[in-house]
């Protein structure tokens, strides 16, 4: 336990010569976050103009097996991307 004393400083995720491989992680995770971005505009047109209230979605909440599966999908993606900056 820290006591609630800030520990970032303490950690090293990366070294100073891994500055380009963050750079990279970022880009490509800006990218890929375009893409969601993207695909959920045209999906609340797309059911905008079905007669679907796109409101429904703030105010949904998944069942069991969906919430596993979204934690599941999740924690993938984090591993992911730590697997590619400790990679190099």
């Amino acid at each position: 336990m820290t006591g609630g004393r800030d520990t970032t400083a303490e950690r090293r995720i990366l070294t100073d010569d891994r500055i380009d491989d963050l750079g990279e992680a970022i880009l490509a995770l800006t990218r890929e976050l375009w893409v969601l971005t993207d695909r959920q505009a045209v999906l609340e047109a797309v059911l905008a103009e079905a007669g679907i209230d796109t409101a429904r979605i703030d105010s949904y909440t998944p069942n069991d097996a969906l919430r596993a599966q979204l934690a599941e999908r999740r924690q993938l993606l984090i591993d992911n991307v730590l697997t590619a900056l400790r990679a190099g």
